[in-house]
């Protein structure tokens, strides 16, 4: 996989990149949106919890796919406040590390849940050997 960051375009504003080739060779795996939900139902008020849930989930989902956090090719972040923001992003970017899969943040009225504070989609692909 290549990461494309146009020189003539301005720069990632985050930790992301603007685009991500894959190679043909790829399996590709869609993770439907994650949310701040515990197994026993339960959702924890704080967006740093919320968003640890998610990130937790997502990487369960990779590894029953034999795949990881560094396979995700595109992500689509979804908050319903803005000042949840920073906690969000602390918890990405501790998440992600140096990857830089291409990345959408928005910004919506309300998720499913009225307590669910962030839901996250992925596209993850990993390259088949031989």
């Amino acid at each position: 996989m290549r990461r494309i960051n146009p020189a003539t375009i301005a720069g990632p504003f985050a930790t992301y990149a603007h685009g991500v080739e894959v190679e043909s060779n790829a399996r590709l795996l869609f993770g439907a949106g994650q949310t701040g939900v515990e197994l026993d139902g339960t959702v924890p008020e704080s967006i740093e919890e919320q968003a640890t849930i998610v990130w937790s989930n997502m990487k369960t989902i990779l590894s029953q796919a034999n795949m990881e956090i560094a396979d995700i090719v595109q992500l689509n972040m979804l908050l319903i406040d803005r000042a949840d923001r920073d906690g969000a992003m602390r918890v990405r970017d501790a998440e992600l590390g140096p990857h830089r899969p291409a990345s959408t943040l928005m910004y919506i009225s309300g998720l499913a849940n009225p307590a669910w504070k962030i839901e996250i989609d992925f596209i993850a692909a990993k390259e088949e050997m031989g």
